[in-house]
């Protein structure tokens, strides 16, 4: 290749990918509200300016395309020759709202850039682009554009939930102690309530309800609060805890029929029953179905172990402060955390965050 060609086509990705970590940008303003659809941005650009940008707000409203060129629109321009960068594929098929395929290929725009295929088996627009005669490329920064839609990236191609399961934890290893409810500090705490609002809910025990009678919403962050998830196999859930003031709650169990149930459900509880507990694998399933495929669990050291035996996490969370528990803290972390490596380390002022990802796990 010449060397003036080859310099035009880096000039050519590098704007490119500007354009498209830019969608990535605009797509994270949504957090939850879009599960069990994608966090998706898109601008569009015209003489390398933006002439409309957009993102998908919340499930069942219009998608990022669409908002993208109604801003255009809005603004008083024309969407006709520009190109189009979106953070997915554009969806070719009726769901809660139309193809964008359609109004894409409507609007004359002339090129569409996007990072990776959507999985979702009744998606084509890559094709269906093509067959308009708009130019397309894909694979621009794919990698980064899957790490923050990685809820949905596993729910299609799974039906399970992305599962985060987060451990504060003393200097020593101990994970609870009646005498001190709180074991990290106030950065490491907003940084737990961040992740509850991009989160679609947070599971616990009713070992942590019965201690510690938690609310499990967001507080010291701005955001939507997720729905809280309770495992409860007899009911032992006072009907006055904090966490059922939130409507939306959802407890598992396996009692059939009692009168508790039917109280329960008179608060506006959702009640899941199963015949057991132990096994996770159903219940995280039909949480899915529900829309649930970005789950936070905060648990004790049964629902930490459990998770990590089942080999049902994704992603771990250690939250370490410089506290020393000694003897007031009986519950410990795992003696070892198998299949898990450390991806990404974080200073939450006097305590630390570790990151671990399952290795050779979605």
């Amino acid at each position: 290749m010449p060397q003036k060609e080859q310099n035009s086509d880096i000039c050519s990705r590098t704007k490119d990918e500007f354009f498209i970590r830019e969608t990535f940008t605009i797509a994270k303003k949504a957090k939850s509200l879009t599960y069990p659809n994608p966090l998706v941005g898109a601008l569009l650009i015209k003489n390398n300016e933006i002439i409309g940008e957009g993102y998908h707000k919340k499930y069942g409203g219009p998608h990022a395309e669409v908002e993208a060129i109604n801003d255009c629109l809005h603004k008083g321009n024309s969407p006709k020759d520009s190109t189009l960068y979106v953070s997915l594929e554009p969806c070719s098929h009726h769901g809660k709202t139309p193809p964008c395929t359609d109004l894409i290929i409507k609007s004359g725009i002339k090129k569409v850039v996007f990072p990776f295929m959507d999985p979702n088996p009744k998606v084509n627009g890559l094709e269906e682009l093509k067959k308009a005669g708009i130019e397309t490329t894909c694979g621009i920064l794919a990698h980064q554009a899957r790490s923050f839609n990685q809820a949905f990236l596993k729910h299609q191609t799974t039906g399970m939930p992305f599962v985060t399961l987060k451990i504060a934890s003393s200097i020593d290893f101990k994970i609870w102690s009646p005498e001190i409810t709180k074991i990290t500090g106030l950065e490491s705490q907003k940084f737990v309530h961040e992740l509850r609002s991009k989160s679609t809910s947070v599971l616990t025990g009713i070992g942590t309800i019965l201690k510690d009678n938690p609310y499990l919403t967001v507080r010291l962050v701005k955001g939507k609060n997720p729905t809280p998830v309770i495992l409860d196999s007899t009911l032992k859930i006072p009907l006055k805890s904090n966490v059922l003031k939130q409507k939306n709650t959802i407890i598992c169990t396996t009692i059939k029929n009692s009168p508790k149930k039917e109280q329960l459900k008179k608060l506006g509880i959702k009640i899941l029953t199963f015949k057991t507990l132990s096994n996770l694998k159903p219940i995280l399933k039909k949480l899915a179905d529900l829309g649930h495929i970005n789950i936070l669990v905060e648990g004790g050291q049964k629902i930490i172990n459990s998770f990590i035996n089942q080999n049902l996490t994704d992603r771990i969370l250690l939250l370490i402060s410089d506290i020393e528990l000694g003897e007031y803290g009986p519950a410990t972390l795992p003696k070892s955390l198998p299949n898990f490596e450390i991806t990404n380390t974080k200073k939450l002022k006097k305590d630390i965050m570790l990151e671990l990802r399952q290795i050779h796990h979605l």
